[in-house]
């Protein structure tokens, strides 16, 4: 067994008062619209980006129309190669080719604006005032995910959130973090508040801390389901790079509308400082925390979860997977509960109950490729060699920077004698290793790469 991924997504009164004839009326409160009613306004202005070398693209949003130019914002990174050309594709399905590309990796943002021309009539997004952002508020993010399988179409999704904290300093810009479910090809996408207003752009997710597992000799990182986006605001300040000005835009600051239904302040407080202080490593304090949320609100399944994740990293594995067990009997979709429960289940030995829980996870999230990567480390347990190396190969295509997957490859491929392959999957761990700066895993991967090029010298000898 060479390793294992480890993942690591106020009330308000209305009264009347009468007194000596004068009626006072509280100012109208207008209610937050549905999440059907922000994922339409979301969708229509959603847009795909991709590229004509096939690599994995991203996702945008529609921001300005000055006659028959649109101006698209997404992520830097989604469009930081200008040896290639971009398409974006439209959500009723139309391809255009992209005419410019402006960013703002000099003012230290992974943003840019992108153009292209239609004389199609297009939804243009609503900016918001991400100022009001603040943790315990809701946010949705929209985007289009990349699929498991090569060559297939992406479709769009939207899910749903809760901010955790804003940062005063972040690298890239990446300030506004929050919980929720969102998938590699969504970068670029928007995140709209509770107005349907676009309050930042989505381009990171996040991890704390790193556990080693006995089982591996490379130390893993903890994946939480949080992550970050870039607040609008940090956009509108620097417009003039972009060549647009403020009468190009839809602007409607001030607060977003309040939430409807019986909202608990105190087990939101709870639930956003729990989640805080386990980003931070305090889990002791953080498991307080949440423990007190999920009491205050038994619905709260990523509260639920997040205490099985506590009770995993202190290696407590039946508290885990009970807690697992509770946030699935919640939600029978969180597919997040399926990966983590799995991760319990292995340790204990569990191999085949661990495969299930792998076989659920990719259902619900098929284009997760920590679910690939530990679905395959399942399958060399049980010798199923070959199904191991088809998980390997979605887990690389879905995340191709990602050097573990490219190792427990060259593994099976070592296992199985082909070593000219083994040896080019250990060089390409070890290079991607080094660049992201890991030290061990680095080791790890060279080692593998000597004895897969001594191996393969000695069988051409033979």
């Amino acid at each position: 067994m060479f390793l294992n991924r480890q993942f690591l997504n106020s009330y308000l009164a209305t009264a009347i008062a009468s007194t000596a004839g004068i009626i006072i009326l509280a100012p109208e409160i207008v209610l937050a619209k549905s999440p059907t009613e922000i994922a339409a306004v979301a969708e229509v202005v959603t847009v795909k980006i991709d590229n004509n070398l096939g690599v994995p693209g991203g996702s945008g949003v529609i921001i300005a129309k000055e006659n028959n130019s649109y101006t698209v914002l997404t992520a830097n990174h989604v469009v930081k190669n200008v040896n290639i050309g971009y398409l974006v594709k439209t959500p009723d399905n139309q391809e255009y080719k992209v005419t410019g590309v402006k960013n703002l990796r000099e003012n230290g943002l992974d943003l840019a604006s992108i153009t292209f021309q239609s004389d199609r009539e297009y939804s243009v997004a609503t900016i918001g005032d991400s100022e009001y952002a603040v943790p315990g508020a809701s946010i949705f993010v929209s985007g289009y995910p990349l699929t498991a399988e090569v060559d297939q179409e992406r479709h769009w999704e939207f899910t749903t959130g809760t901010v955790t904290s804003i940062r005063e300093t972040a690298a890239e810009g990446y300030s506004m973090r929050y919980q929720a479910l969102t998938r590699r090809g969504m970068s670029g996408g928007g995140v709209f508040d509770t107005s349907g207003r676009l309050v930042g752009i989505h381009g990171q997710g996040d991890v704390i801390g790193s556990v080693r597992n006995e089982s591996s000799s490379i130390p893993e990182p903890l994946k939480t389901g949080f992550n970050a986006a870039i607040p609008i605001k940090n956009f509108t300040e620097f417009l003039e790079v972009t060549g647009l000005s403020k009468n190009a835009l839809n602007i409607d600051g001030g607060k977003p509308d309040r939430e409807e239904g019986d909202i608990d302040v105190e087990a939101t407080k709870n639930y956003v400082e729990g989640l805080e202080l386990l980003a931070q490593g305090d889990v002791t304090r953080a498991n307080d925390y949440l423990i007190e949320a999920a009491d205050k609100n038994p619905n709260n399944v990523v509260a639920i979860y997040y205490q099985g994740l506590i009770d995993y990293t202190k290696r407590d594995l039946h508290a885990a997977i009970a807690n697992y067990d509770r946030a699935i009997k919640n939600n029978p979709n969180f597919a997040l509960a399926y990966f983590s429960r799995g991760l319990a289940q292995y340790r204990q030995g569990n191999r085949n109950q661990a495969l299930e829980d792998y076989n659920s996870a990719i259902r619900l999230n098929p284009t997760d490729p920590w679910s690939y990567l530990n679905r395959g480390i399942v399958k060399e347990d049980l010798a199923d060699l070959d199904g191991a190396l088809e998980d390997y190969n979605r887990s690389i295509h879905i995340a191709p920077d990602y050097g573990k997957s490219y190792h427990n490859r060259g593994a099976v491929l070592y296992s199985r004698r082909e070593f000219e392959a083994a040896s080019a999957d250990f060089k390409k761990a070890s290079e991607i290793f080094f660049q992201q700066g890991d030290t061990n895993s680095y080791n790890v991967a060279i080692d593998g790469l000597n004895k897969a090029q001594k191996a393969f010298m000695n069988s051409q000898n033979k």
